[in-house]
């Protein structure tokens, strides 16, 4: 039987969630029936390193999107592939204003998007919202499927963007079980305090974050209360300067970009999250799996889809620091089984269950 070649196209693979998804997906689709290539504008990111061997990759070795999509376009008419699998918004869009000229090029190639994020909030902080807005009104129909992470974000695609929900799929995102408790069982050295309440949080330092406002929660803790900081980005200077202005900062450590961040999250008490906004927010499940229960602002693609108050986590106001530190601060560890925790994890999310989920509708789609 004649594989199925699918060509994933995305920027780069740095230490992002939709990074990591896609590197999921393409290392666990089945080898038999899909013959798998990957088209990077730049091959410098961290995750690399974790592709598995057999997958062809093309390097564009240019270091923007809109610079490269030309050369972009070259290597799809080359490759002619059965389908191609855009990974992350911006290129997405970028390549459906393209795509009528791919299909003429390109007649029996079937096109899919993943969508990342939650457009409706996504694009108010894009340089010119309108026009993002515009053109996922108009051009992103051109695509044969577009995968939403969740519900919420398949219902503001449809309802907002006049997008066809037949040609939209809920899939959850994969969380690769195996990887993650091989890497949260290898020991480090850092200095968890048994004296204290230890919090983490793993994220790049961006504003859907809301580093900020996790920090002014972490204010209203008393001494008993450690907080430590997994992640790099834009914000870091920011950030570090409000824990000085809070007067924090023994108390707050910032370790920047860890290759194993799992092995930390293991060791701490509870995970933290207070973004404003998430697609589909990995970090949960990868802490769930962990064992940690999750308190997090409840918010658009932090809600009880993801998190089932009291079970796996506990929901607050969004950008009520002082509700989300009162609820750290009364917060009853022992109630939370940790082993149950893992186990709805694995059942909800992992990888073999989500990726025979992928090769279904890849395959339905041709």
């Amino acid at each position: 039987m004649k594989k199925i070649d699918i060509v994933f196209v995305i920027p780069e693979l740095n230490m992002g969630g939709s990074e990591r998804v896609i590197v999921n997906i393409i290392n666990n689709l089945n080898r038999e029936e899909f013959s798998i290539s990957l088209i990077l504008f730049r091959d410098d990111g961290a995750l690399v390193d974790e592709l598995k061997s057999d997958i062809k990759i093309y390097n564009l070795n240019i270091h923007s999107v809109k610079k490269g999509l030309f050369s972009l376009i070259q290597k799809l008419y080359q490759l002619k592939p059965d389908i191609i699998f855009g990974g992350i918004g911006h290129l997405n869009i970028s390549l459906a204003i393209f795509m009528p000229i791919l299909r003429y090029f390109l007649p029996q190639t079937k096109f899919i998007a993943r969508q990342s994020n939650i457009l409706t909030f996504n694009n108010k902080h894009e340089k010119f919202p309108t026009l993002h807005d515009w053109l996922y009104r108009r051009v992103y129909k051109n695509y044969n499927m577009v995968i939403c992470q969740s519900n919420y974000m398949q219902k503001d695609l449809v309802k907002n963007y006049g997008f066809p929900i037949d040609k939209t799929v809920v899939i959850y995102n994969p969380i690769d079980v195996d990887r993650v408790q091989q890497l949260y069982s290898i020991s480090m050295d850092y200095p968890f305090s048994s004296n204290s309440i230890n919090l983490i949080n793993v994220g790049q330092f961006r504003y859907q974050k809301r580093h900020d406002l996790l920090l002014k929660t972490f204010a209203n803790l008393d001494n008993r209360y450690t907080l430590t900081l997994i992640g790099d980005g834009e914000k870091r200077d920011e950030i570090k300067r409000l824990a000085n202005e809070l007067n924090i900062t023994d108390r707050v450590a910032l370790l920047g970009h860890q290759k194993n961040p799992y092995a930390y999250i293991k060791q701490a008490d509870i995970f933290i999250l207070t973004s404003e906004f998430e697609g589909f927010a990995n970090v949960v499940l990868e802490a769930n799996l962990c064992g940690l229960p999750v308190l997090a602002f409840e918010t658009t693609g932090v809600d009880r889809e993801i998190i089932e108050d009291g079970f796996n986590g506990i929901l607050t106001p969004f950008a009520d620091t002082e509700k989300l530190a009162d609820t750290i601060q009364n917060i009853d560890l022992e109630k939370f089984d940790r082993d149950g925790i893992k186990k709805m994890t694995i059942e909800k999310y992992s990888i073999d269950s989500i990726i025979n989920i992928y090769e279904k509708n890849l395959r339905d789609i041709l």
